[in-house]
C-alpha cells in the first residue's frame, strides 16, 4: 500500500503543475486522446537552461498505451 500522504502531496504537485502549464498539459492529454495506439513512437528532446540537449524514445506496446490511457482517465476525474 502507498502512502496516502505522500500521494495527496503528489496530486498537489500535479495541480501546482498543471496551473502552471495548462497548455503543455492539455497538449499531452490531446496525443495520449487522439495519437497513441500500439507502435507509436515517443520521441522526447529536452533542452536544460545550460542549452544540453537530452534526447530519447520509446515504441509503445499495446500495455504502455493502456497505462497512459488509465494514467490520463484518473488524472482527467478531477478536472
Amino acid at each position: 500500500m502507498k502512502n496516502p500522504a505522500k500521494l495527496l502531496q503528489l496530486k498537489r504537485q500535479y495541480e501546482a503543475f498543471y496551473a502552471r502549464h495548462p497548455k503543455f498539459m492539455r497538449y499531452l492529454a490531446y496525443i495520449i486522446d487522439s495519437c497513441m495506439e500500439e507502435g507509436t513512437v515517443m520521441d522526447v528532446t529536452v533542452t536544460a537552461a545550460d542549452g544540453k540537449a537530452v534526447h530519447g524514445n520509446a515504441r509503445l506496446t499495446a500495455e504502455d498505451v493502456a497505462f497512459l490511457q488509465e494514467v490520463r482517465r484518473q488524472l482527467s476525474k478531477d478536472d
